[in-house]
């Protein structure tokens, strides 16, 4: 096995394309942190394995997840994840829910016909994408993982949103590609979220994804939230006041 196949075996993600535009905005990154405690941490790493053949999320980023899962216990709430695709992030999410604060509510919530709200905000995306996706797929994998949760199929939160009763929620997984979608979700869940509840934008910092960069982007300097982004490419948002 050649290093590249042998990395992204690994969960690894190899970038062999330099993306980089010309205004400056996306370019290649090599960050030099060598600190990896996923490689350390024996469950999420059975987790991983079942996973990774379900997300397009690389082991940083699911490992940020299975991370801040565990950090957000102490807080009252459910999960939430709009945009699960196959159910790799969504099973992290809900396995780590599961050990950390039982019996707490983990929703994933997807169209399984792929994208939806594509607007002008969006480079790439005109819709239908990542439509190679089944609630099956999701439910054998949390099976596999020894998790559970609740699984809505329709739109969020359109559809599906009635569906959940009210409670708070405590994190909040956002991987819906487009900036329409990413903007609705984030209205419906941030009145839900005691302080110190965390959202996590799967494609911030990602080229192709600039609707969600935009609209995250718009809630830097807000007073009630901090706004980071991880060199993984996350963004991630924790409810301040």
């Amino acid at each position: 096995m050649t290093v590249k196949p042998a990395l992204e075996a690994l969960g690894y993600e190899i970038r062999l394309a330099d993306r980089s535009t010309a205004d400056g905005r996306y370019g290649s990154m090599r960050p030099s942190a060598t600190y990896t405690p996923w490689n350390v941490d024996a469950e999420f790493q059975r987790v991983f394995t079942l996973a990774r053949h379900n997300t397009l999320a690389d082991i940083y980023r699911c490992y940020e997840l299975w991370s801040l899962v565990g950090q957000v216990a102490h807080l009252p709430g459910a999960y939430l994840e709009v945009g699960v695709w196959n159910g790799g992030t969504g099973s992290v999410i809900a396995r780590r829910a599961r050990l950390t604060s039982p019996g707490a509510s983990v929703y994933l919530c997807d169209t399984f016909s792929g994208v939806v709200k594509a607007d002008s905000e969006d480079t790439c995306y005109k819709g239908g994408e990542h439509r190679d996706a089944s609630k099956a797929a999701v439910e054998r994998l949390l099976a596999k993982v020894e998790a559970s949760a609740t699984i809505l199929e329709g739109v969020f939160p359109d559809d599906t949103a009635a569906l959940i009763p009210e409670q708070p929620f405590r994190f909040c997984h956002i991987d819906v590609d487009v900036h329409r979608s990413a903007k609705e979700t984030t209205e419906w869940v941030w009145p839900k979220m005691p302080i110190g509840g965390v959202i996590v934008y799967d494609d911030y910092g990602f080229f192709g994804c600039d609707g969600v960069r935009s609209y995250v982007d718009t809630q830097i300097g807000q007073p009630d939230r901090l706004v980071v982004y991880n060199l993984n490419g996350h963004g991630v948002i924790v409810k301040t006041a």
